[in-house]
C-alpha cells in the first residue's frame, strides 16, 4: 500500500509535479482534520517549488518562510515520515530549492526501489508549470457555494 507521503515523494522526485504533490497531501491532511503539521509543512514545500518553477520567487520564499515557522513543531512527525529534518532545514536556506527530498537512509532506499516501477508522467513541461490553469475547479466552487449557503442559513436562524 502506498501512503500519501510515499506518493508525494514519488511525484516530487520522478515527475516534479509539485501541484499534484500538494493535492495528494492536501487530501490526506483534510481527511485528518488538518491535524498533521508534517503534512502542512510538506504541502508548503511543494507550493514553494511550484511558485519557484513559475518564476514567482516572492511567492516561493513566502511559502518557505511560512513552513519554517511550523518546522520545529512538525519535526517529530516529519522524522516519523522519513524526512531528514536537519538536512531539510539546511535545504531551506539554499536557492534555488533542491529538487531532491531530504530523506533518511531507509526511506531513501525504499523510494529508490519504488521509482523503478513508477510510471513516467504524460504531462508536458508547460502543463506541469501551469497545472493549476488546467484543473477542473467545479467541485471546489460547488463546495464553497454550499458552505456559503450554510453560513447564511445559520446567520438567519440566530
Amino acid at each position: 500500500m502506498t501512503t500519501p507521503f510515499t506518493q508525494y515523494t514519488l511525484l516530487f522526485e520522478c515527475h516534479a509535479d509539485y501541484f499534484e504533490c500538494h493535492e495528494v497531501l492536501e487530501e490526506a491532511w483534510q481527511a485528518e482534520n488538518r491535524a498533521s503539521l508534517g503534512y502542512a509543512v510538506l504541502i508548503q514545500y511543494a507550493v514553494a517549488h511550484y511558485h519557484a518553477r513559475r518564476g514567482n520567487e516572492i511567492g516561493a520564499k513566502k511559502s518557505i518562510a511560512a513552513l519554517k515557522r511550523k518546522l520545529d513543531f512538525a519535526s517529530e512527525e516529519l522524522q516519523s515520515l522519513g524526512v531528514d529534518v536537519s538536512q531539510f532545514k539546511r535545504d531551506l536556506n539554499v536557492w534555488p530549492l533542491s529538487t531532491v527530498l531530504p530523506l533518511d537512509e531507509p526511506t531513501r532506499a525504499r523510494t529508490e526501489r519504488l521509482k523503478q516501477a513508477f510510471e513516467p508522467t504524460t504531462l508536458s513541461f508547460e502543463e506541469l508549470v501551469h497545472k493549476h490553469m488546467y484543473r477542473d475547479r467545479n467541485p471546489v466552487v460547488a463546495e464553497r457555494l454550499r458552505a456559503l449557503k450554510a453560513r447564511n442559513k445559520a446567520k438567519k436562524t440566530t
